[in-house]
């Protein structure tokens, strides 16, 4: 009986060393355990880069920053600012201020294309998918100035060899060496303007479309996701 009590009573002594030790359970996590998000999105790669600070304003400017800073898949081709100055000059422009809203927002929307394309994946004659306009654009392959094999753009813009493929946590940025320019006109557009001109080049031709409405038809455009 004496050894049952004294088996007894360790018991109960290992309990009672056991409760402050079960009291101070608690369903918080340990703060060492907590996640911390240190990867940049494309609006931190943007911010983060003085060499890409004129692209960064068109991209405001556009109001396309906030989607660049949320989750997604994109591709992102960034002119550097010697691009954006030579492409204002171009225009007889020395600053982005002087753009119109509308011409940021076409430029951010032509560089941008809502889906991840590395350098090895632009093998084609066009990106698979569309840019923001709804425009496809054209690449092709050759060589830089230093002979690196590289990806051109619309027959002009290419990627720079050393900065290629730059992952971001919600896509990829791809630097460039010239702003892309892509029409935003249908055919029926230019024809249309062609017969505005003074000399009224294919004004006939134009009045025909518009009487049979062909003009419409030549509007449309394919809409691939169909």
């Amino acid at each position: 009986m004496k050894k049952v009590k004294y088996n007894i009573f360790g018991l109960l002594a290992l309990l009672g060393l056991m409760v402050p030790t079960l009291t101070a359970c608690s369903d918080e996590p340990d703060s060492d355990n907590f996640y911390t998000f240190t990867g940049e999105m494309a609006s931190d790669f943007l911010k983060n880069r003085t060499e890409y600070s004129e692209f960064t304003e068109i991209v405001n400017r556009a109001g396309l920053m906030d989607l660049l800073s949320a989750y997604g898949h994109y591709t992102c081709f960034v002119p550097s600012n010697d691009a954006i100055n030579t492409y204002l000059q171009g225009r007889g422009l020395s600053s982005v201020s002087q753009l119109s809203d509308a011409d940021c927002d076409t430029i951010a929307r032509t560089h941008l294309v809502n889906n991840m394309y590395t350098t090895m994946e632009m093998t084609q004659d066009r990106l698979a998918t569309s840019n923001m306009l709804g425009r496809y654009l054209a690449t092709s392959q050759g060589f830089d100035d230093d002979d690196n094999a590289v990806v051109f753009l619309e027959g002009t813009a290419h990627i720079y060899y050393a900065l290629k493929d730059d992952s971001v946590e919600n896509g990829i940025m791809q630097p460039i060496d010239m702003v892309i320019e892509k029409s935003n006109s249908y055919i029926s557009d230019i024809i249309r303007d062609q017969a505005e001109t003074a000399t009224q080049t294919f004004s006939t031709f134009y009045k025909a479309m518009e009487a049979t409405d062909v003009i419409s038809e030549i509007s449309k455009v394919e809409d691939e996701s169909y």
